[in-house]
């Protein structure tokens, strides 16, 4: 007899849909058909009627299996598959553990048995009853792996306690006590997390390459901006000569400098982000391919290769490490306008070197006797009166040059002081009230009080009259100093003061430093004047009537690291979070004795 040929055009079909029999079943006149196929013609049908030889019953009569066909049928498939589907086995695939000769790729492995069959030997697993409740999955060839070592049991639950697999007899020996779940569960939560994980994953890698490119944008606007300065400042400076011009190559060649630094360390922050995104693409890939696996257990095995979070609550942050993207205004931190430094100064070189001309042509008419009359006459011009007087010592230059508008904000003051309508004078309430926080933003505890601006970068000065109060404080804080604070801040808290009590018997100054020298005083301070230098982290105190520095602040660290889970939180909302806090204005006096008060003047430039 020849042998079977799966291929065969003769193959059994259903005349219905004319494809393999699905569930085949028998009508009263003997011819068989699929039993969704022949239920959906009798439906659609308004006779019942067999649709091969037309034969009509009185009803829809009760549709029988005829066994023998059904287990021909099966047969004849499984032949069909086996013929498509049998091959030698790669390298890569899962061999056949039955086959004798030539190892066939495996079809199914069934736990029960331990085996890996081929489409062959995995025949009686589809026929027979007592087989077919074995449990088959695609194969694999780590079986070792699935039975426990102690019971020699499949591996069918997952300890969450002790987080591995182990097997029912695990349960009732060393794990009696933990909680498991079945292996299937912890698979599918997991995947789900893994996959959400993957896609939010997808996104920061997007954010990183597109902060990369914003980022080289702003360099190339930087730079087309230094250029454009540089050309600026050649015009301002063109019409001076001799060592003008010296100071104008200076100049440049210092912006320059400022540019490739800026430039080279840009190309720092912009290799890194690529190196960054390149792994976070890696192992996106790597957790993708994972994620795509059926197999329970080499799923949680291989989970510590990914080294996230075991346990499930952990699994509410995965990206807690992740840090924001490089934020697309790093150029803007602490950058002066240097064009606008050049106008003042040019301005008030012109105007000095213009009345100097004016005085030098009058004195000359004078010598010569030309303007005798001119000699009895007062001098009233205006350019007279507007000489400038160039600094003669730092705390004038401080005074022309980094003098800034402080206001008091009334929100901040703690509720037993009063701030002024104009915001410059602060003082104690005369009455008894006090009034609640708006929205938590004042200080509960301590008299103190902020300026209404604060600063990130560059250099700032102003003054406070302290003659009208008998224990004042002055200095700047960060924008983060706890409002509930029961004491005077100290630099770990982020905060920065001089502090002055007067009494009947003695004077004592003291600033809030672990170490240090005392505070220089000649005389009490009328005026006290206080300067910031964020870029150096220097902060200076003066007696402005004595023009003499009482203390300084060196080598303070104004920068600060962004908590995780804030970064976390800006990021997805697509903003970023500044590493460089602002600093704000600090005031606070002492005694609830309503004549005490501090009041924030003009800068008065010395002459």
């Amino acid at each position: 007899m020849s042998s079977f040929d799966p291929r065969r055009e003769d193959q059994p079909k259903c005349t219905i849909c004319q494809d393999a029999f699905t569930e085949p079943v028998s009508t009263p006149c003997g011819h068989n058909f699929c039993k969704a196929c022949i239920t959906g013609y009798w439906d659609s049908s308004d006779r019942t009627q067999c649709p091969l030889c037309m034969q009509r019953f009185c009803s829809r009569p009760q549709l029988r299996v005829n066994t023998e066909f059904r287990d021909m049928v099966e047969h004849f498939n499984s032949l069909m598959v086996a013929g498509g589907d049998k091959s030698l086995t790669k390298p890569e695939e899962v061999p056949c553990d039955v086959c004798s000769g030539p190892k066939f790729k495996a079809q199914k492995t069934c736990l029960v048995c331990s085996t890996s069959y081929c489409q062959t030997h995995l025949e009686p697993h589809q026929r027979v009853e007592r087989l077919k409740r074995h449990k088959l999955i695609n194969p694999v060839s780590n079986l070792d792996n699935r039975v426990c070592k102690k019971h020699h049991k499949m591996l069918e639950f997952f300890c969450c306690s002790d987080q591995e697999c182990v097997c029912l007899m695990c349960l009732k020996d060393g794990h009696v006590t933990h909680k498991a779940v079945p292996l299937e569960n912890v698979f599918r939560e997991r995947k789900a997390w893994l996959e959400n994980t993957t896609s939010e994953m997808t996104i920061i890698e997007n954010d990183k390459f597109v902060s990369a490119q914003e980022l080289k944008y702003s360099v190339q606007r930087r730079k087309e901006e230094s250029q454009r300065e540089i050309a600026n400042i050649a015009d301002l400076l063109g019409a001076l000569v001799g060592t003008l011009l010296k100071k104008q190559m200076e100049l440049v060649a210092l912006i320059e400098e400022k540019q490739i630094a800026a430039e080279t360390q840009a190309e720092v922050h912009i290799t890194r982000l690529k190196q960054e995104a390149a792994e976070l693409k890696r192992k996106r890939f790597e957790m993708e391919r994972l994620s795509q696996t059926e197999d329970h257990l080499h799923f949680l095995q291989s989970w510590s290769s990914l080294g996230f979070p075991a346990h499930a609550e952990d699994l509410l942050n995965p990206l807690s490490h992740y840090n924001p993207p490089f934020a697309t205004d790093f150029f803007d931190v602490g950058r002066q306008t240097y064009v606008g430094m050049v106008k003042k100064s040019v301005a008030l070189m012109e105007k000095t070197l213009g009345n100097e001309m004016e005085m030098l042509i009058h004195e000359v008419r004078l010598s010569d006797g030309c303007e005798a009359g001119a000699a009895e006459k007062p001098m009233t011009d205006g350019f007279i009166q507007e000489v400038w007087n160039p600094p003669q010592d730092k705390l004038m230059m401080i005074q022309q040059c980094n003098a800034v508008n402080v206001t008091l904000d009334t929100f901040s003051a703690c509720s037993r002081l009063m701030v002024s309508e104009e915001g410059k004078q602060l003082a104690f309430r005369k009455s008894g009230l006090c009034f609640p926080a708006l929205l938590g933003r004042n200080f509960e505890y301590r008299p103190f009080a902020l300026a209404t601006d604060g600063f990130s970068s560059g250099r700032f000065y102003y003054e406070v009259q302290v003659s009208g109060s008998k224990c004042w404080l002055l200095g700047v804080v960060k924008e983060s100093i706890d409002r509930m604070i029961v004491s005077d801040p100290v630099p770990e808290e982020g905060g920065w003061t001089l502090s002055a009590r007067y009494t009947l018997f003695d004077e004592v100054y003291s600033a809030n430093a672990s170490s240090g020298p005392l505070p220089y005083v000649l005389q009490r301070p009328q005026t006290v004047g206080v300067f910031v230098d964020y870029e150096k982290g220097e902060i200076s105190f003066y007696d402005v009537d004595a023009r003499t520095l009482m203390y300084s602040f060196t080598g303070c660290n104004f920068t600060e690291t962004t908590p995780t889970l804030k970064s976390f939180l800006y990021s997805m909302a697509g903003t970023s979070v500044s590493s460089r806090p602002k600093l704000y204005p600090f005031f606070g006096i002492f005694g609830d004795d309503p004549d005490n008060m501090l009041r924030i003047t003009p800068v008065c430039h010395a002459t």
